[in-house]
């Protein structure tokens, strides 16, 4: 082999490795990283809305007030209160997974641009 056939061979293996780890880094990494960000921000959610709380407690009574009109109304207000934290995670969740596939199409549409720009 003669040193033109190696170093052609050489950048056109560097040229598909940068590729490689481009889409790597963009979409493994970036899925990893906005999933975590994901969950940290639905575990704040959580802190505030106390989901898991008043699911786990909803036929309890309010305040440890052990009255018939307690248990109805803390069964009224947990199951109200679960009811909106469900509403509220599943909005954070379609947002977030709407800037995930905006920023995921990214590199697609740069793609689609420029082969669109190079072929008119």
């Amino acid at each position: 082999m003669d040193f033109l056939s190696i170093s052609l061979f050489y950048i056109l293996e560097r040229f598909a490795f940068r590729i490689y780890y481009f889409l790597y880094h963009w979409y493994v990494r970036g899925f990893r990283k906005a999933s975590n960000w994901t969950i940290n921000y639905l575990a704040k959610l959580d802190y505030k809305l106390a989901f898991r709380v008043n699911l786990k407690n909803i036929f309890q009574p309010l305040y440890q007030d052990y009255s018939l009109m307690s248990y109805i109304l803390g069964f009224l207000l947990r199951s109200f209160r679960i009811i909106l934290a469900l509403i509220i995670y599943s909005f954070a969740i379609v947002f977030a997974s709407g800037l995930f596939l905006a920023w995921a199409s990214l590199p697609i549409y740069a793609v689609y641009q420029i082969v669109n720009t190079f072929f008119k």
